[in-house]
């Protein structure tokens, strides 16, 4: 997850001990309008109460809570706000006073932050399309009946590399990048046979759009052959150093289909496929909805398990293949 800080003081961010999955920004207030207005992954913004311009609080919660990718959490080491509870009610996911920001926003804090906006968004369920539980709007076999800027109904994956940190570190930018354009090669050339779109690119992954009629999910099994192909791509094409290791997620949902300006589009499913990638899925799973497993071919659903629930849906996630050694 992305972690947003929004304050004009540059020594705030050293109270800001994050690692790990969570990738810190520190930027002014200057920034705010540009950083927030195309999010492309789930983003956890913090906004500095004694930097912050006065009287604009309402309206950059207003633009926050507009966005579904977004999330908000409220530095306040001046203890200008009285009622905390209400801020909460309101929409809020974190409140640091200054007690907390001398202790430190930890990375583990950051995971108690992950976990209560999982517990209530999984207090509100969303409807999914058509047989399954909301409206249905097929957008064919393959792409000749989908038209720009309107609705469909698709089946959607996310997938995003593990380790970016160590990458990042380790690599180099020039072999980075030369890296992760093999990758995206390897990830376009696979979902091609099922018609699948890499639609979103973050650098270490995306979301590719699936076609789906409302009769059958014929990206499973070009998903199935992702996963246990991975090791032929390492081996053959892979232009990393080490065994590649990536994290996998589908769902069916509707979201507004356009070829410009993607990460200004709010979709509740696109939303929800990042969080079950990012926040549920474990380093090297491929997990989906019980949905897309009911659309999929019926030899497939031997080899996947159950997961638990995430935000009023039931998961699975596949069995891998146990290498033996000698």
């Amino acid at each position: 997850m992305e972690v947003l800080l929004f304050s004009d003081n540059p020594k705030l961010r050293l109270a800001f001990k994050v690692r790990g999955a969570f990738r810190l920004r520190s930027l002014g207030w200057k920034d705010f309008q540009r950083e927030i207005a195309v999010p492309s992954v789930p983003t956890l913004c913090y906004l500095d109460l004694a930097t912050l311009p006065p009287g604009r609080l309402a309206s950059c919660l207003r633009l926050i809570r507009a966005r579904p990718q977004l999330s908000y959490g409220l530095v306040d080491r001046r203890g200008q706000q009285r009622d905390v509870a209400r801020l909460f009610q309101e929409g809020a996911a974190d409140y640091v006073d200054r007690e907390a920001l001398l202790a430190g926003v930890t990375a583990k804090r950051l995971l108690r932050v992950v976990s209560f906006l999982r517990t209530r968004r999984s207090e509100v369920p969303v409807g999914l399309p058509g047989g399954v539980g909301g409206r249905l709007l097929p957008s064919g076999t393959d792409w000749s009946e989908v038209t720009p800027e309107r609705e469909y109904t698709f089946c959607l994956l996310f997938i995003e590399l593990d380790g970016r940190e160590e990458m990042e570190k380790k690599y180099g930018v020039k072999n980075l990048g030369i890296a992760l354009a093999s990758f995206r090669a390897f990830l376009e050339s696979a979902v091609k046979p099922a018609h699948g779109r890499l639609w979103i690119w973050t650098g270490f992954g995306g979301i590719v759009l699936f076609p789906f009629s409302g009769a059958d999910c014929p990206a499973l099994g070009c998903l199935f052959r992702l996963v246990l192909f991975r090791h032929l791509y390492d081996v053959e094409e892979s232009q990393f150093p080490n065994f590649l290791s990536y994290r996998l997620a589908m769902m069916i949902g509707n979201l507004t289909y356009t070829q410009a300006n993607v990460g200004s589009v709010v979709s509740d499913s696109l939303n929800s496929v990042f969080h079950l990638g990012q926040e549920f899925a474990k380093p090297g799973q491929f997990c989906l909805t019980d949905e897309v497993l009911r659309f999929g071919h019926p030899a497939l659903k031997e080899y996947f398990l159950e997961a638990g629930h995430f935000e009023g849906r039931r998961i699975l996630r596949m069995r891998m293949p146990r290498h033996r050694r000698d």
